[in-house]
């Protein structure tokens, strides 16, 4: 009975660890595991039964030893108690994203003139209902979300660590604008559950991969990734989200891990993987190696018979690409001093796509969403992508 006790007992200890482990602090090597999700969801939602089970379990048999067994096993049960109690508040007060990575308290919007975040810091920028708003990426990737409204409509800027991806979704679900919850990093990518329907959803693609509405999608909203620099060259008017002042230390961290500047320790203990800036035409993804686009600047390439064109600013901080299609011919780009030229017209184009001088004046390229991450994100979520080759 005593041995039936401590093994049941360590079996309680086991599960809470797992359960912990399963989103916040799975090792790299099982993160590229689709099960990992299953595992996650299962252990996360039967976790409360599982436990009264065990407390049963254990009480039951306690209570049917004799007493000189009872006295044996209270040195082992205290032991154990102490472990389990130690993983519980690790991973349920802790090392858990809601506590990890906590919600932002405050949203103050300022125009250029008020703006108070550096120009060379990265954004996620959207344009949307006659408005446009800038979230600094480095605020998105310690809160990894701030639901917030633009052109009065709800929208839901994510960012993932591990994938260095922004994204920016309409949290607009049947008529109701969903509220999230960070749960942890589940195939090297951030999850989150709703708290309307207890879904947990992707953030690297916006779709519901457990939960009551498993197998439907966020709608994507156009965005743009780059300096706050280069967004407000393009958009002078828009509005930028100023940092909180509680966090002003995690953001300054951020900074520097995009920066590069340090190297982010933790459980994974793995270096940074390459970037790269990847699009989808049709049903065709393509990705161009980062620091091989800041080096060449101007790319020129087609994919699924759509003529592309990818170019970085002067300073290699944003990067963009477009359809380099006018009025039915696909244009021939080169770089020059003060920005690109097309070789047919002979017509200058800025790095935003628009023609500036010359025959073209006024016309300006179809942007295409792209986004700039890790290669491992990219080809976890785009296993037959193809690369173009420099």
């Amino acid at each position: 009975m005593t041995e039936l006790f401590l093994i049941l007992f360590a079996a309680l200890v086991l599960t809470e660890l797992i359960k912990g482990l399963s989103a916040n602090g799975t090792p790299p090597v099982l993160q590229r595991f689709s099960w990992q999700m299953d595992l996650a969801h299962f252990m996360w939602s039967s976790i409360v039964p599982l436990r009264i089970i065990f407390v049963l379990g254990l009480s039951a048999i306690f209570f049917d030893m004799l007493a000189e067994e009872r006295m044996a096993v209270i040195p082992g049960g205290v032991a154990l108690g102490l472990a389990w109690g130690f993983i519980y508040w690790l991973f349920n007060r802790y090392w858990v994203g809601r506590f990890k990575f906590l919600p932002i308290t405050q949203k103050r919007f300022e125009g250029a003139a008020g703006n108070e975040v550096g120009m060379k810091e990265q954004v996620l920028g959207i344009s949307h209902g006659g408005e446009q708003k800038a979230f600094p990426v480095n605020m998105l990737y310690y809160h990894h979300q701030i639901a917030d409204e633009v052109g009065g409509h709800p929208i839901w800027p994510t960012y993932c660590g591990l994938c260095n991806s922004g994204r920016i979704y309409d949290r607009l679900v049947d008529g109701r604008a969903l509220e999230f919850t960070l749960v942890g990093a589940i195939n090297y990518n951030a999850t989150f559950r709703d708290q309307t329907t207890g879904s947990w959803w992707r953030q690297e693609v916006g779709d519901a991969i457990k939960g009551p509405l498993k197998g439907r999608a966020l709608e994507d909203l156009p965005f743009e990734q780059m300096s706050l620099e280069s967004w407000l060259a393009k958009y002078p008017d828009s509005l930028v989200l100023q940092y909180d002042p509680l966090f002003r230390k995690q953001y300054d961290i951020r900074t520097a891990l995009l920066n590069y500047e340090i190297s982010l320790p933790g459980w994974h203990m793995q270096a940074s993987p390459p970037l790269v800036v990847g699009v989808e035409v049709g049903d065709v993804a393509r990705a161009y190696d980062w620091n091989q686009l800041v080096k060449h600047r101007l790319v020129q390439d087609e994919v699924a018979g759509t003529p592309l064109l990818a170019v970085t600013d002067d300073t290699g901080d944003s990067a963009f690409v477009y359809d380099r299609t006018v009025d039915g011919t696909a244009l021939d780009f080169e770089m020059t001093g003060d920005g690109m030229k097309d070789k047919g017209t002979g017509s200058g184009w800025d790095v935003f796509g628009r023609c500036t001088k010359g025959k073209l004046k006024g016309k300006s390229l179809k942007q295409l969403q792209s986004y700039k991450q890790y290669v491992r994100a990219w080809v976890t979520f785009h296993p037959d992508a193809s690369f173009y080759v420099f």
